[in-house]
């Protein structure tokens, strides 16, 4: 009889066990797919993308700093490679509505902005590794926002309208080539805007209200 027999639970070495291995299985085959396939066809380049031009869809997600939502954006960019680390980036984006909730005695509302964003970037690349590129992103832009105010601050003199602030950005990312003229890349950024959303009937809303944030960025290029 086995020694395990009679016990008042169930003993069960190795089932759970493979279950989670199994779960992890797919995680682990991307990964080896995504470290192979810049391989295949380019084993014999050093897998850098230098002196070229290249364009590309991207898109990521952005949440300001106090803002009670965030918001997906989408966009397009141009990489200019001049050499294997220095490299110029020009992008347009349009960002969906981000929520600002407003408390204050006797009233409360919503601050909603959109913005279309039109940044320029130096990019440092740092060559370690062939396939792999890390880079240095840092730069600025005008941030063409959209505000719309709710009901009940409307009521109190604040009007909708645009601005046109400037924001700085800085972060870092990777770049993963898959050919001489394909490449992902990936980053985060952090931005430093400050948009006035005004003093307008007496009533001040822009006191203790910050709009920087942190944004996450994917973007697929074809390089020329």
């Amino acid at each position: 009889m086995s020694r395990l027999e009679g016990l008042p639970f169930n003993v069960n070495f190795g089932g759970e066990r493979k279950h989670h291995v199994m779960k992890k299985q797919p995680f682990w085959i991307l990964t080896m797919i995504l470290l192979i396939l810049p391989q295949l066809g380019w084993a014999q380049e050093d897998g850098r993308i230098e002196n070229t031009f290249g364009i590309g869809p991207r898109a990521g997600y952005y949440k300001s700093k106090d803002a009670d939502e965030g918001a997906w954006y989408g966009g397009v960019q141009a990489r200019f490679r001049l050499g294997e680390v220095i490299g110029l980036e020009l992008a347009a984006d349009y960002r969906s509505e981000e929520t600002f909730e407003v408390d204050a005695p006797g009233f409360s509302g919503e601050i909603n902005q959109r913005s279309y964003p039109v940044t320029a970037s130096l990019l440092v690349f740092l060559p370690v590794l062939p396939h792999f590129s890390p880079y240095i992103v840092g730069g600025g832009g005008i941030y063409y926002t959209k505000i719309d105010f709710s009901d009940s601050i409307e009521d109190l003199g604040f009007e909708d309208r645009t601005e046109r602030p400037w924001g700085w950005h800085v972060g870092g990312g990777l770049e993963v080539p898959f050919t001489e003229t394909v490449a992902i890349n990936a980053d985060v950024r952090y931005i430093f805007m400050d948009p006035e959303f005004g003093d307008e009937g007496g009533t001040d809303l822009d006191e203790d209200r910050s709009v920087d944030g942190w944004v996450g960025t994917a973007a697929l290029m074809f390089y020329f």
